[in-house]
């Protein structure tokens, strides 16, 4: 049976963590376009390649990340690790996670002159744009993917597109969107239990 079939618990920890680690390099080092092009090489990596995560642990992951501070490849990075392995699965995916971007920022900052004349050349800028372009319709395909898991039933959708108006529209700051929908998601849970206690008090 190859590596790639064998689930994460069948492997030492030892061996979890230099895949974490090894993993998050390749990542990291070919992937552009910020936190959410990284977690959709994450995803495709840990959920469809290896089979060691499902989509509800990336949906979860996404909802955590999105609720604490700090930078989401990391945060990321940093859940993948601990639901794999641990904290030396953590330590080891946020390594990986780091080291190609902390190298390439010191090479960029040693010969800052002569690459900012290579970022202006117009090959260079037309390869940017093209890379973008890449990234985005890879966000766009991990969210349709989790669109099911993730938005479910009229009350889903209300919020979505609620948070969508504001952000778009109106400009609303998403840590405000964010606490708003967990009062609102609170309170439709308190409602519908509620209704189902004096339901099953009428039947008594």
């Amino acid at each position: 049976m190859s590596g790639h079939s064998r689930h994460y618990s069948e492997i030492g920890v030892w061996e979890r963590s230099w895949v974490l680690f090894w993993s998050y390099i390749k990542i990291t080092s070919l992937v552009i376009g910020g936190g959410y092009a990284i977690i959709a090489a994450a995803q495709e990596e840990f959920v469809h390649r290896r089979g060691w995560l499902t989509d509800d642990d990336v949906l979860e992951m996404i909802t955590i990340t999105q609720t604490v501070p700090g930078i989401l490849a990391c945060n990321s990075a940093i859940y993948i690790g601990w639901r794999i392995n641990g904290l030396p699965g953590s330590l080891a995916a946020l390594l990986g996670s780091i080291l190609p971007s902390l190298v390439t920022i010191v090479c960029i900052a040693a010969a800052i002159s002569s690459v900012a004349e290579v970022i202006q050349n117009a090959y260079i800028q037309g390869a940017f744009r093209g890379v973008i372009a890449c990234i985005v319709g890879m966000v766009i395909v991990t969210a349709l993917k989790m669109r099911k898991k993730a938005v479910k039933g009229w009350f889903g959708w209300v919020i979505a597109a609620g948070c969508l108006v504001g952000m778009s529209v109106f400009g609303v700051n998403p840590a405000w969107l964010i606490v708003g929908a967990i009062v609102l998601g609170i309170s439709q849970v308190t409602v519908l239990r509620l209704k189902k206690r004096e339901g099953a008090e009428a039947k008594k």
